[in-house]
C-alpha cells in the first residue's frame, strides 16, 4: 500500500469537500429553513476535515491512525450523499440508488475504522505497528 499517496489523495478530497460545504453555506439561500441540507452540509465538511487530518501528521493522527481519520470521513460522506436527494423530490430509484452508493462508501469507512483495512486493502494497515 502506498502510504503516501493515499494521504495525498485524502488531502485533495478533504479539501475539495471543505471548499464545496464552505460555497453551499455562503451562496446557499435558505441553508437554515432546510434542516436535511443543513445536515448534509455540515456531515460533508465535518468528512473533509477528517480527510484533511488524515493527511497530516499532528497529534490527532499519532493518538488515532490516519487511516482510522480517513474511515471516519468515508463514513460521514456515505452518510451525507443521500440526505440531500431525499428531501428534493426526486424519484425514489434514483435516492434508493444513491444510498446504496452511500452505503458501501460507509462500509469501506467501517472497515478502515474498526478493522484497520483487512476487507478493501487485503492487509491490515496497523501491522507495523500504526
Amino acid at each position: 500500500m502506498n502510504e503516501r499517496l493515499n494521504r495525498r489523495i485524502s488531502a485533495v478530497v478533504g479539501v475539495f469537500l471543505v471548499l464545496v460545504a464552505g460555497a453551499i453555506v455562503v451562496l446557499g439561500d435558505g441553508l437554515l429553513e432546510t434542516p436535511v441540507l443543513l445536515v448534509q452540509v455540515t456531515l460533508m465538511g465535518v468528512a473533509g476535515v477528517c480527510d484533511i487530518i488524515a493527511a497530516t501528521d499532528t497529534r490527532l493522527t499519532a493518538r488515532w491512525a490516519w487511516y482510522r481519520w480517513g474511515g471516519l470521513g468515508n463514513i460521514l460522506l456515505g452518510l451525507s450523499l443521500p440526505l440531500g436527494f431525499a428531501e428534493s423530490g426526486t424519484g425514489r430509484l434514483f435516492v434508493v440508488v444513491v444510498a446504496i452508493g452511500g452505503l458501501s462508501l460507509g462500509l469501506m469507512g467501517v472497515d478502515m475504522l474498526v478493522y484497520h483495512g483487512k476487507y478493501t486493502r487485503d492487509e491490515r494497515l496497523d501491522r507495523d505497528g500504526t
